[in-house]
């Protein structure tokens, strides 16, 4: 134990297990927090600077014995200055000795597992025989969801829309508006910039009679009144969606959501569906345990002294 590890964003990729298995990881890990076998403190944040933050995701998966946290940043101005608007890192502790068992970039795990839980959500709930997608906000995020949409569906129609997104995209089709983007769709995700003053515009009349909607942008497109109207409406965690509910956050929007994890465990139900997945340490944390224990044997991360 006189070293720890440290893995870049490259080596992080390399070490995590493949789409289908971050799909099951993801699932049980919400079932699990259902099941009060996740201990999950609400985020802490911190907000050096206007619309950004940094915050502290802490986790321990009971069922796994993987103890994690995970330190992110998101910062809308660092694109125009060349930086990602996402950074951050995540530390493994040992859970016998709480010493800190592996440090890693947080790049590979963040991107993809905000996209996971979404393919969750649209694995369970989308309606049968969905076919069309639209996804509003094609950066990072946007292109792992139609990463994750292509896999659980390799037919699907994918339409894509963002203010800076020029076509042509592969197996994409490039929305002139966000509107026509949403036009017929069976599921909606949208993965634009969250901003402290939110302007939506997403209403129940730009829906079709059976959708699915799935906002990774908290508030930034989704109306109230759609949520409110909606006959399902999920958050992957109730008590981190209070907290922001207390904050400011989700102004408008209803207080009686089911969880992620009960709705996994039940058959969906309804017209129009909103899953509101806010991001959860856990996730990051059960696949951070999965790069530790193969770290573990491929030893490919940089020693560095205790």
């Amino acid at each position: 134990m006189s070293h720890i590890s440290y893995l870049d964003r490259a080596s992080v990729t390399r070490l995590l297990p493949d789409l289908t298995e971050q799909l099951d990881l993801v699932a049980q890990t919400y079932v699990a927090m259902a099941r009060n076998r996740v201990e999950l403190p609400p985020k802490l944040g911190i907000h050096p600077r206007p619309d950004a933050f940094t915050h502290a995701m802490p986790a321990y998966l009971m069922d796994r014995d993987v103890a994690a946290i995970k330190w992110v940043s998101a910062y809308p101005q660092n694109p125009a200055r060349g930086l990602p608007y996402i950074s951050g890192l995540i530390i493994v502790n040992d859970p016998d000795t709480g010493l800190p068992a592996l440090i890693m970039d947080a790049g590979a795990i963040t991107a993809t597992r905000t996209a996971v839980g979404s393919g969750v959500s649209i694995h369970h709930l989308a309606h049968q025989g969905w076919n069309t997608v639209a996804i509003l906000g094609f950066g990072e995020q946007g292109r792992n969801h139609a990463r994750v949409v292509s896999a659980l569906n390799p037919d699907a129609e994918i339409r894509a829309y963002g203010p800076r997104l020029i076509g042509p995209v592969e197996g994409v089709k490039v929305a002139r508006d966000a509107r026509s983007a949403v036009d017929g769709a069976d599921v909606v995700i949208t993965a634009g910039p969250m901003a402290k003053e939110p302007s939506p515009v997403i209403d129940r009349s730009w829906l079709p009679d059976h959708c699915l909607v799935v906002p990774v942008d908290f508030d930034a497109y989704v109306t109230p009144q759609l949520v409110m109207e909606a006959d399902q409406f999920v958050v992957d965690d109730i008590t981190q969606y209070e907290l922001h509910r207390s904050r400011g956050s989700f102004h408008g929007w209803p207080a009686d959501a089911v969880s992620l994890g009960d709705a996994l465990q039940s058959d969906p139900h309804g017209d129009v569906r909103v899953v509101c997945n806010l991001g959860v340490g856990s996730i990051d944390a059960v696949l951070a345990g999965v790069v530790l224990e193969r770290e573990m044997t491929e030893r490919i991360g940089v020693q560095l002294q205790r």
